[in-house]
């Protein structure tokens, strides 16, 4: 890829401009992401809170994974508003993130869950599971309460003169009642809407017998008219999902389609091991995230069934949308490569077979790699602005505990490297190496080819935790035109990489611009620098770009092939066609498109 001096320094400068308005609208909101305690202490906190009441951990299975109260979180950005909401949870000491560690037995009901906050380590809440059937001493409700007051004075330091009382709750079972109690924190109600309800902060604790059988120390009390809105809205969000999904279906039998009608075009056989490599590695580094995640699959695990079971089930179920995704990957990639050779192939950077031809490893893709770091922060720059307006003028929120969805995996920057690379690779193979091709050969229109394909990807993603969530799918959508752009102008390695590096960010922004450990830090930065380091051995191996000569690529079909359409374009030459109308024709019945550029090259002497 060739880039003159001045669109360099042009790109260097947007990126710049495009980073200061990120930093202005968006790094701001990074503040209150606090990973000071890792998932080893948070370990270590809980098995020292159950041996204090008792408790003997070395017999439990354990899994422990990163949380976040998702719907305060929701709440508290919707009605208070992205700062108070900082303010809310410094002033009420209200955690949003927190480790939950379970200790469990296959086959038994019981067992014992501990929330322990990633700020400070204290534990937040605590279940104690068991069988209905279990016998428990039978107390008096106000002795059952007295205990509750007791103890959440004891563990939570909780002063009763600022709470009233809010609620309990008496259950009966067989051999035992069970009590639970609430109390509501004193000027603190947050308002929904007009007589819709507002949100109360709570402590309360269960207590079962003599034994406290769960607690928690701070919970909002969302009110039910903004459960049922969210709702609303996530229901509304599968449906623009799913009508997406549905048009990327229609994209995947199309590319099915091509290929079964191409397969023995020369730029199928040129592509079709390359897009098997790149199969192969999706299912493998998407099987070592289902194991670097294993915790986040256990943690759901029903121990009404054996845990070999449960997980084979889940593994097999991977396996099988695995092969499908796979699928989806591959065949839209060798249709868009031939659909390319014939739509655009001017355009040569706009796909992977001018690398196949030539070298990965040659400057032309160091230079592509480091314009997509520079598109990375004008992406990020622009998607900043969108929300800017998107919050100022639409009422809109987003949740931003997302940031830290990678933290229960063994390697956290592993995850995001999956995430990434998976996303980049499938969504620009599928969107853009294909879909602009494939929209622009059925509607003879590069600008309506990119506008449809951009929509098609951007409502795709109304499923993500933002409100409402029609934005997201407008957000997207504008970011897939400048996608769409670069790809037509600047080819597809820039896009796959700034993709790449878009995704990454969100996964391990939290790592770097809060507060976590030093390894999460460093790691983070080298997940963001791995395509930087390909690009310096890119540059300084600097291999030959020159392209093979198309026609030592041929096979002996194909050589044959050729031969009949240069006679066929010969003939058709000396009856005064142009060679519009012979190329159209050849192609019209479904002739290989680099065979035809041949014929008519050796025919007429021209570069056609």
């Amino acid at each position: 890829m060739k880039l003159s001096l001045r669109g360099w320094v042009l790109f260097i400068l947007a990126a710049l401009l495009f980073f200061g308005l990120w930093y202005k609208f968006g790094y701001p909101q990074f503040n209150f992401v606090d990973l000071s305690v890792d998932k080893k202490e948070a370990l270590s906190r809980a098995e020292s809170y159950l041996l204090s009441v008792g408790v003997d951990t070395r017999e439990y299975l354990k899994a422990v994974v990163f949380d976040s109260d998702d719907w305060a979180d929701r709440y508290l950005q919707k009605t208070l508003g992205i700062k108070s909401e900082e303010e809310f949870i410094r002033q009420h000491n209200y955690e949003i993130f927190s480790w939950q560690v379970r200790f469990f037995k296959q086959l038994q009901k019981e067992e014992f869950i501990v929330g322990v906050s990633s700020t400070s380590g204290v534990i937040l809440n605590f279940r104690h599971l068991i069988e209905d059937i279990e016998p428990r001493e039978a107390i008096p409700k106000d002795i059952a309460r007295t205990k509750a007051e007791e103890f959440l004075k004891k563990t939570c330091g909780l002063d009763f003169s600022d709470y009233d009382f809010h609620e309990e709750k008496i259950k009966r079972y067989d051999k035992r009642i069970d009590y639970s109690f609430s109390w509501e924190k004193k000027a603190v109600y947050i308002p929904w809407q007009k007589d819709q309800g507002g949100a109360k902060l709570l402590i309360g604790a269960t207590v079962s017998g003599n034994e406290i059988g769960g607690f928690y120390k701070s919970r909002l009390d969302i009110p039910e008219k903004f459960q049922r809105y969210i709702e609303n809205q996530l229901v509304f969000g599968e449906y623009l999902s799913s009508f997406s999904f549905l048009c990327f279906t229609i994209l995947i039998f199309w590319s099915i389609f091509i290929v079964v009608k191409r397969k023995h075009t020369l730029v199928m056989r040129l592509s079709k091991k390359w897009f098997l490599y790149l199969g192969g590695f999706f299912i493998i580094i998407n099987i070592v995230y289902l194991f670097n995640n294993i915790q986040n699959i256990i943690i759901i695990y029903p121990t009404s069934t054996k845990l070999a079971s449960f997980l084979g089930i889940y593994f097999v179920k991977l396996i099988i949308n695995l092969v499908f995704l796979s699928v989806a990957l591959i065949l839209p990639g060798l249709a868009g490569e031939s659909l390319h050779s014939e739509v655009m192939p001017q355009n040569k950077y706009s796909s992977f077979l001018y690398y196949l031809k030539s070298t990965f490893y040659g400057r032309s893709m160091a230079r592509a790699i480091i314009l997509g770091y520079l598109l990375f922060f004008v992406f990020l720059g622009l998607q900043a602005v969108i929300f800017y307006v998107g919050q100022k003028y639409f009422g809109v929120w987003r949740e931003w505990i997302k940031l830290t969805q990678l933290s229960s995996a063994y390697i956290p920057f592993l995850s995001a490297f999956i995430i990434g690379s998976s996303a980049s690779l499938t969504e620009e193979i599928v969107f853009r190496l294909f879909g602009i091709n494939w929209a622009k050969r059925y509607l003879r229109n590069t600008l309506l080819a990119v506008i449809l394909t951009s929509l098609i990807w951007g409502f795709g993603h109304t499923e993500y935790p933002i409100f409402p969530v029609w934005f997201r799918g407008i957000e997207v959508s504008l970011l897939g035109l400048l996608f769409g752009f670069v790809f037509i102008r600047y080819g597809l390695i820039p896009l796959i990489v700034a993709h790449y590096l878009f995704d990454v960010f969100w996964g391990v922004a939290a790592y770097i611009l809060g507060r976590s450990s030093t390894y999460l830090f460093l790691s983070a930065l080298l997940v963001l620098a791995l395509p930087l380091l390909f690009a310096l051995v890119c540059f300084f191996l600097n291999k030959g770009e020159k392209e093979k000569e198309i026609n030592m690529l041929l096979d002996l079909n194909q050589e044959y092939n050729l031969n009949i359409l240069a006679t066929f374009v010969s003939v058709k030459k000396s009856q005064g066609l142009s060679v519009e109308t012979i190329k159209g024709e050849l192609l019209q019945h479904n002739w290989d498109p680099v065979l035809v550029e041949l014929a008519i090259r050796e025919v007429f002497k021209t570069d056609a």
